[in-house]
């Protein structure tokens, strides 16, 4: 008996039965508004997310309007809001057709985190 009880607490103990640790911020408020302002930047630049990928440090920027629009101007909406481990940012873009003949304005959300590397996501969410 004592035996099954050993086995027992030894199974609890090795799955882990306590509650579960939240993961770590991986980035702070000020570092991600630094790394999302700096990537909305370089898109109205003209950068490609090759480029950015190139940079120093490498930025992973991760939305399908970059390769089909440029960038006229983006206005970021308030503070960045907690999500997983980085935070919630909404933009308010102006896009603009790549002749820069028609423009349109849209409203997305990116999740930005900044370690262990930085990366840059459009959300599937509409703000």
């Amino acid at each position: 008996m004592n035996t099954r009880l050993t086995l027992l607490a030894v199974a609890l103990a090795v799955t882990g039965c306590g509650d579960p640790k939240p993961l770590p911020m991986a980035a702070t408020p000020e570092s991600s508004r630094a790394a999302l302002v700096g990537a909305l930047d370089a898109w109205k630049a003209g950068k490609t997310p090759q480029d950015l990928a190139a940079g120093s440090p490498p930025v992973l920027f991760v939305d399908d309007d970059i390769n089909r629009s440029k960038l006229a101007d983006y206005k970021i909406e308030g503070d960045g809001l907690p999500k997983g481990t980085g935070y919630s940012y909404t933009v308010s873009l102006t896009l603009a057709d790549k002749d820069a003949a028609k423009t349109r304005a849209k409203k997305v959300a990116y999740t930005v985190v900044t370690e262990p590397r930085l990366a840059i996501t459009k959300e599937d969410r509409q703000p």
